[in-house]
């Protein structure tokens, strides 16, 4: 089966990627996995001012998958700009590098993109707009069609590189949010970002999260991220990228069958650094065993009444 695509102006040897978060800066993990040997990697998010993260723990595990709450750990603009992006840019060839930008305004992202426009080592951005916006006492940017629509044009205007928005699920229609971002200039999509949840310890009747409450992520979520990928397939025509939930490489031909063009492996990186390779090795044995030809012929390709 032919796995290589050529979107966001470059070519894609395989679509499989590693999320944000689970690969850090990609150095982090060049020992664990041969990162040349996938589609790509979406950094760690980016966002101004270094920044902490939220407090100990930041992983929980339950039965179908896992919450977290990191923050945003990460070491800002200056410091990825400096170091991080000059190793991608050394060590990937092959792999194709989106850099994840985080804020609480709209000013963070334009910043971030701005000051990275002009960097070698990477394709195109991912916007993280799961985050709280402080000038609209805490409202999500992906929650409200305006205060999305505001994030990507500003970006969209600060950069001629390839924008891809990715959404949170939490919202009463994604499909629609989809055609907003796109309608304001995004490129492309990946869908989904991680559910709100909380889990308590039932000893100390605390949370499991030093924060509160966290994202889940992790097999829970396969169904609901398919779900919104083919919804946001019937709405608008750009690539989709699919996270959520992917294990082996039948979990991917789900998203590709919804309308996905690329996947993320996420969660289970963390389990086994080299899942990704697995996803990707399943996928072939899938196409090799259904007979298929080019992986395009799987995307959108699901018959649904």
């Amino acid at each position: 089966m032919r796995l290589e695509q050529e979107l966001f102006g470059a070519v894609f040897q395989n679509p499989v990627l590693l999320a944000s978060g689970t690969c850090g800066y990609g150095r982090e993990v060049a020992g664990a996995i041969d990162l040349e040997a996938l589609g790509g990697i979406v950094t760690k998010a980016v966002t101004p001012e270094p920044r902490a993260g939220n407090p100990a723990p930041r992983v929980a595990e339950f039965a179908v998958g896992m919450m977290n709450s990191v923050g945003l750990a990460n070491v800002g603009l200056d410091a990825f700009r400096a170091d991080a992006l000059p190793w991608l840019a050394r060590n990937l060839q092959r792999a194709r590098v989106f850099v994840n930008v985080a804020g609480k305004a709209v000013e963070d992202y334009v910043r971030v993109v701005s000051a990275l426009d002009d960097a070698e080592g990477f394709v195109g951005f991912e916007l993280n707009v799961s985050c709280p916006n402080v000038k609209e006492g805490g409202a999500v940017f992906s929650a409200r069609e305006d205060l999305l629509a505001q994030v990507v044009r500003a970006a969209r205007d600060a950069t001629s590189r390839p924008l891809v928005v990715k959404l949170a699920p939490n919202v009463p229609d994604i499909g629609r949010m989809a055609e907003v971002a796109v309608d304001a200039g995004a490129d492309g999509l990946t869908l989904i970002n991680t559910f709100p949840g909380l889990l308590f310890d039932l000893e100390t009747r605390r949370p499991l999260l030093g924060a509160g409450t966290g994202g889940v992520s992790g097999p829970a979520i396969l169904p609901m991220g398919v779900h919104a990928v083919w919804q946001a397939r019937r709405r608008v025509d750009v690539p989709i990228i699919g996270v959520g939930g992917i294990r082996t490489g039948e979990d991917a031909v789900q998203y590709l069958l919804a309308g996905a063009s690329l996947v993320e492996v996420g969660t289970a990186s963390f389990a086994d650094p080299r899942a990704a390779l697995r996803v990707l090795s399943g996928l072939e044995r899938f196409g090799r065993r259904h007979r298929i030809q080019d992986i395009r012929e799987l995307i959108g390709a699901a018959v649904v009444r």
